[in-house]
């Protein structure tokens, strides 16, 4: 069954791969349904047969034509679904024109329409800013919902939002958001060019609650629902840390050569990181490595190329086709996958052929 072509569009290189993998495509995945976002709207897929069950529109021009490749996946939060749209703000009476964000929650349920909607004006700079900027729904918890803009520039602010009165309820200039949990938000502040300190705020007024020491080129991703990974190639390896997002204190050191690479968290209990050829698999409350395939190790096996991690199982292709491993152990899995999926729920996992996504239903 075809996506929407907003799924993938701007977003596949020559070789026909995803820039930043399955976890960046503008789609969520939830129970039978995609939510396919683009620059101007939201489809509803029904993942069986392909029909649009639901749509909305963003209501005003888009910030930018060329937008498309930029757009992050949208976020649930309890029975909807958070769509943040880059929008440009008319001039009004003595205001000048500038750029705002548009915030839609729509339903998971039928007829998958907008439950309610609230705009927030951005900084000046977000409407001069010379390169591409970025919107993010970053998640929701106890009636709060966070939003963060970034520039290419180092630019950065936060938002918070009432998702039941849909009124602003703090702002964060500098902060780039990137987890919200346990009732906090947490993110890394732009200090300085290329210059960042991790901190945390409270999820409901925006207020500092910690702040670590400052980190050239850090990189900060959420390792699980109440830890945080900040690392970069800037740090040395005991700098590649898990921190508890409501201290922001160190709870565990990453095993040694992973600071310069990306890890996703599986949504259970690991993390599976892909460092040049080779696949390491940690353990998400202890950091410990948990096993690791390389090339050349005399295991004789080869690493696969890693598509996908969800609920205890790696996805990717191997040397012999599509494989499944075992977060936990490395082992292959017995059921040998048809495909290798970018994004993959209980349901269905979507594939890429030939630059356009395909849902297949899940087995085993």
């Amino acid at each position: 069954m075809l996506l929407p072509e907003a799924a993938t569009k701007g977003r596949t290189n020559l070789a026909g791969q995803v820039r930043g993998g399955g976890e960046d495509l503008p789609v969520l995945l939830h129970q039978e349904r995609a939510f396919v976002v683009s620059p101007t709207g939201v489809q509803v897929i029904d993942l069986a047969d392909g029909r649009v069950v639901g749509e909305e529109t963003a209501r005003g021009a888009v910030l930018r034509e060329d937008a498309d490749g930029f757009v992050l996946p949208p976020v649930l939060a309890g029975s909807e679904v958070l769509v943040p749209f880059l929008l440009t703000m008319p001039a009004s009476g003595t205001h000048t024109a500038g750029a705002m964000v548009e915030l839609v929650a729509v339903s998971t349920a039928p007829p998958y329409k907008a439950a309610w909607r609230t705009t927030i004006k951005l900084p000046e700079w977000a409407s001069k800013a010379s390169g591409k900027v970025k919107v993010a729904a970053v998640g929701a918890e106890g009636g709060a919902a966070v939003v963060t803009v970034t520039g290419s520039d180092g630019e950065a602010v936060s938002y918070g939002i009432d998702t039941v009165s849909h009124a602003l309820r703090w702002t964060q200039p500098g902060l780039e958001a990137v987890h919200t949990g346990t009732g906090m938000a947490v993110g890394l502040l732009h200090a300085e060019p290329l210059t960042y300190i991790p901190i945390g705020v409270d999820l409901a007024t925006g207020t500092e609650k910690w702040r670590g020491e400052k980190t050239y080129a850090a990189i900060m991703d959420a390792a699980g629902p109440d830890t945080v990974r900040i690392a970069g190639p800037q740090v040395d390896e005991g700098g590649d840390q898990l921190l508890d997002v409501t201290s922001g204190k160190a709870r565990a050191t990453m095993p040694p050569g992973l600071r310069s690479f990306g890890c996703t968290y599986d949504r259970a209990s690991t993390l599976v990181c892909t460092p040049g050829f080779a696949v390491v698999a940690v353990d998400a409350a202890t950091g410990k490595q948990l096993w690791a395939l390389k090339d050349g190790d005399g295991q004789g096996r080869t690493p696969p190329t890693v598509t996908a991690v969800w609920h205890g199982r790696v996805y990717g292709r191997g040397a012999g086709g599509p494989v499944v491993l075992d977060a936990r152990t490395g082992a292959d899995m017995p059921t040998k996958p048809e495909v290798a999926p970018l994004l993959v729920n209980e349901f269905a996992g979507l594939v890429l052929d030939d630059n356009r996504l395909f849902s297949y239903p899940a087995g085993g």
